[in-house]
């Protein structure tokens, strides 16, 4: 029986010793490795690699690239793991990324053929900036690797049916929704590789200033490298500041957030259990709060696609949203504005335009409710939102013009 420390099973172990000799091959994928050793069980590599492919013997319905694949989405899920890799331990992630050659969003050329090679490359990262050697990345390694194989046991020990393995086959690409396709126009360069089936927002004010914002997404990855996580961004613009003030997004369901930076903007990314295949959906929710003094008077909440956009909205029974974009707010009986609109694909002045009294864009406040289910699909590079303008006769509350000089929370 293999002893154990506190960081888990001690160097040597025979599943350590199979990670090591997936990092250490110099040519070839990951996956083209894993299917050798499962074609060939007898050679070199196959023998090595005999703790990770017996388990999958279970799958001899599967085929060998299916069986590899599954392989390979467990080990990625076990770098995801904060058993594994804590969200602190940025080192480490990158360190595991380079030994399996998984996708880095920090690291753009590909990756290099042996295992220095690959640590050198992490050298340019600025978490690395004053190292002059590859110990750092050696260090991290042994610990990560160590760790990795830790878990992995107990993973494999679980996976004894072929209907335990079933969330790692695969995805087949009729179920992907393609970009480009009909209802939906080509996203930007850098979009985020989803799309979203159903997206629900529920701001909650108090007075006329936003208190809390809930959403609720339901997403298909297009991600065919693995999508790790969510973009979030939401901030508070105030008349007495230029630009913009981050706010953090709290994970509720389904996710966990991490604070990061993107184009010198700060965001939110929201992560998912494990990085989803392409084709395979993920439900999260998350919540934004506002304190004192990041609220303000606001003339509307609006949703940025940044992604490959949202399906047409579909409400069951007229009431309940189960698909597309619906955007609720909460108003107080005490402050409810003197009319709400929802607006599409429109520019920021035009917003502001209030529709005439008949026109479809303006909505009804029912028990200080108001809700909008978008019925055309979201198209990318566009916003959508409810606006609304306050009573000019009330006397209670500061006089703020709704507007780029007012606040505008951003939803993405």
């Amino acid at each position: 029986m293999t002893s154990q420390g506190p960081r888990g099973p001690r160097r040597g172990t025979p599943i350590e010793a199979a990670l090591r000799r997936l990092a250490a091959r110099k040519y070839g994928s990951i996956l083209e490795v894993i299917e050798e050793a499962i074609t060939l069980p007898a050679e070199p590599t196959g023998l090595v690699l005999t703790p990770l492919i017996d388990a999958t013997a279970v799958l001899q319905d599967w085929a060998v690239s299916d069986r590899a694949h599954a392989l390979l989405e467990l080990i990625t899920e076990g770098i995801a793991d904060p058993q594994v890799v804590s969200p602190a331990q940025w080192r480490r992630r990158h360190v595991l990324h380079a030994a399996f050659r998984l996708p880095d969003e920090d690291v753009e050329e590909e990756w290099g053929a042996s295992l220095t090679d690959r640590f050198k490359q992490l050298g340019k990262l600025q978490i690395f900036a004053e190292v002059t050697s590859t110990q750092p990345m050696e260090m991290s390694w042994k610990r990560g690797v160590e760790r990795l194989a830790h878990h992995l046991e107990g993973r494999l020990g679980e996976l004894r049916t072929p209907d335990d393995w079933a969330p790692y086959r695969p995805v087949q690409p009729t179920n992907v929704k393609p970009i480009g396709r009909a209802d939906f126009r080509r996203p930007s360069e850098g979009a985020q590789k989803l799309c979203i089936n159903l997206f629900v927002l529920t701001v909650i004010m108090n007075g006329r200033t936003e208190s809390r914002r809930i959403t609720e997404r339901l997403i298909t990855s297009q991600d065919e490298n693995g999508l790790e996580y969510f973009t979030a961004r939401a901030f508070s613009s105030k008349e007495s500041l230029q630009g913009r003030t981050y706010v953090p997004t709290h994970a509720l369901w389904g996710c966990r957030a991490e604070r990061a930076d993107e184009g010198g903007h700060t965001v939110t990314r929201l992560y998912f259990p494990r990085p989803l295949r392409s084709g395979e959906k993920a439900h999260f929710v998350s919540e934004v709060v506002y304190d004192a003094n990041q609220g303000d008077a606001l003339g509307w909440h609006n949703v940025d696609i940044d992604h490959y956009g949202i399906e047409a909205g579909e409400l069951r029974d007229g009431l309940l949203p189960v698909g597309g974009l619906t955007i609720r707010i909460k108003f107080e009986s005490d402050d409810l504005p003197a009319a709400v609109w929802w607006y599409a694909e429109l520019n920021e002045q035009e917003r502001y335009v209030e529709p005439p009294p008949g026109n479809p864009r303006r909505l009804d406040i029912v028990c200080g409710d108001v809700v909008k289910t978008f019925e055309d699909p979201c198209q990318p590079r566009e916003s959508y939102g409810l606006a609304y303008r306050w009573a000019t006769d009330d006397r209670n509350h500061e006089k703020r013009p709704a507007g780029p000089s007012g606040t505008v929370p951003q939803v993405s």
